[in-house]
């Protein structure tokens, strides 16, 4: 993975498993890591902006609430 988030793609964020950690910044907004199992694999970002936090994490539910949907549908359809 590359360490700048301008450079990460989605199939980056897929391949793998990643731990995410955030965390409210004092100073402002919020700080975020996301760390892969080889610690090279290790983007930090301090002070990201509550607006884009706000945004990424709708995005985050709407992927989860979709993806949840096509999986109740199949075990619905397989009983």
């Amino acid at each position: 993975m590359k360490n700048d988030m301008a450079n990460v793609t989605l199939y980056d964020l897929m391949a793998e498993d990643f731990s995410v950690w955030i965390k409210q910044n004092p100073k402002f907004g919020f700080d975020l890591c996301i760390e892969g199992d080889d610690p090279t694999e290790r983007i930090e970002i301090n002070g990201v902006h509550s607006a884009a936090m706000e945004s990424f994490s709708d995005f985050c539910r709407r992927f989860v609430y979709f993806y949840d949907r096509i999986h109740e549908k199949e075990e619905m359809e397989a009983a």
